[in-house]
């Protein structure tokens, strides 16, 4: 049954208890917003970079501030209001003044040219919001790349030094049986030694490697690696052309460079209206002691004498657009090479991993099994078991890095066409 409290005081506490519970619940909810899934997928990491680096915040405040230039130059001059004493008499027995307001108007569409020129500036900064957010991507997968490396390799290393345990007891019992020698037994624990020292680095190393993902995360860095899952695309990436395509659309570079061209042809124009000449009204309302109240006006126009500064002026500026023009070929050419080396870098990085998966690998370990047999039958000594053991070691971490090397070149090629993604 429900009873309502009594009194201004059960009132009281019933809010209380009510307020407490909804921030409670809403401080759940945002730490369960904040929290990375797990696993922990490419597009994930992608995603939560590009909402929390403060760099992508900066860099969208300052497109925000590019954006209200424009209506700041487009504006006239502000209006100047006067207020004069033309003739004050020593008996004060009277006086002569005005009040006067006045306005510059250019008989040119300079305004005009400066709007377009702050509006080329304004997109500038907005293509660099778009790849600065590429770039904090790109950033977080690269560190999220060295996370999964380092788990995997820890996998390796765990199977290892259970592999090399196991070769120490078969050592041993040989030694027992008086079938090998003390030394076998020792170089078999030489080995795990060394791959159990390596495999507590490699925890280091993993925590390292995380703290650089938190802070590539925009997160607070506690050295805390999440469960992360990658799964390569199974295909080769698209033809050039097709990628080439894509980077002319997307790249964000190149749309800055464009920017800066509709920038310097409004500077052009902005230097020939130069050549115009300014206009000012001066208007207001006049007092004199013979004649009382009245009306004063005056026109004036500036004379554009200094031909030569004018003509340097405009010869910088077109200067200044051909130099546009100029790096926007140049950023294409750039674009084009850099498409086509991450694409070629892809299909280099799918054929080390298909080699060292499909063929290295299951030939290694082919040749452990035919070891290990031989040396059961003392035709072989402990070091060929050994050996082939670290054949088998050096090929899956040679699996796991290239691996990780084909997710960084789909990384790549995805910055190349301005999308960065494990695949395109």
């Amino acid at each position: 049954m429900f009873h309502r409290p009594r009194g201004p005081g059960g009132l009281r506490r019933t809010g209380g208890a009510v307020l407490a519970g909804i921030v409670c619940f809403v401080s759940a909810g945002a730490a369960r917003a904040d929290e990375l899934p797990s696993p922990l997928k490419p597009d994930a990491v992608l995603k939560y970079a590009a909402e929390h680096r403060a760099e992508i915040t900066a860099a969208k405040a300052r497109a925000t501030a590019a954006a209200e230039v424009p209506k700041q130059v487009r504006a006239l001059p502000d209006p100047m209001v006067m207020v004069s004493i033309d003739h004050l008499p020593v008996k004060l027995d009277g006086i002569s003044a005005s009040f006067v307001v006045q306005q510059e108007f250019p008989l040119s569409r300079v305004l005009g040219a400066r709007e377009r020129a702050a509006t080329a500036d304004a997109s500038a900064a907005t293509a660099q919001v778009a790849a600065t957010k590429l770039d904090v991507e790109y950033q977080a997968l690269a560190a999220y790349l060295m996370v999964v490396e380092a788990q995997r390799m820890i996998v390796v290393l765990d199977d290892q030094v259970a592999v090399a345990k196991q070769v120490v007891a078969v050592s041993q019992a040989r030694l027992s049986a008086s079938q090998g020698a003390s030394v076998d037994v020792l170089r078999a624990q030489l080995d795990v030694v060394r791959l159990e020292g390596e495999r507590t680095a490699l925890d280091a190393d993993l925590k390292a490697a995380a703290s650089m993902l938190e802070a590539a995360l925009g997160r607070p860095v506690k050295g805390e690696p999440p469960v992360c899952e990658l799964t390569l695309p199974p295909a080769d990436p698209p033809s050039l052309v097709e990628l080439v395509k894509k980077a002319v659309v997307n790249r964000p570079e190149l749309a800055a460079m464009k920017a800066s061209v509709a920038r310097a042809s409004a500077e052009v124009d902005v230097m020939q209206s130069m050549y115009s000449p300014m206009v000012f009204v001066r208007a207001g309302g006049a007092y004199t002691m013979m004649e009382g109240a009245g009306f004063m006006l005056m026109v004036g126009v500036s004379v554009p004498l200094w031909r030569e500064k004018l003509s340097a002026g405009v010869s910088e500026a077109k200067a200044m657009a051909v130099m546009a023009d100029a790096d926007v070929a140049a950023m294409s050419k750039m674009v084009e090479g850099d498409v086509g080396g991450a694409r070629q870098g892809v299909i280099a990085a799918r054929t080390r991993l298909t080699t060292v998966r499909d063929k290295v690998l299951p030939l290694s370990r082919s040749v452990l099994s035919l070891t290990i047999a031989t040396y059961a039958a003392g035709q072989l000594p402990l070091i060929s078991v050994l050996d082939a053991v670290k054949a088998v070691r050096d090929a899956r971490m040679e699996e796991v890095t290239a691996e990780v090397k084909a997710a960084g070149a789909w990384a790549r090629l995805g910055r190349a066409i301005g999308a960065v993604k494990v695949g395109v």
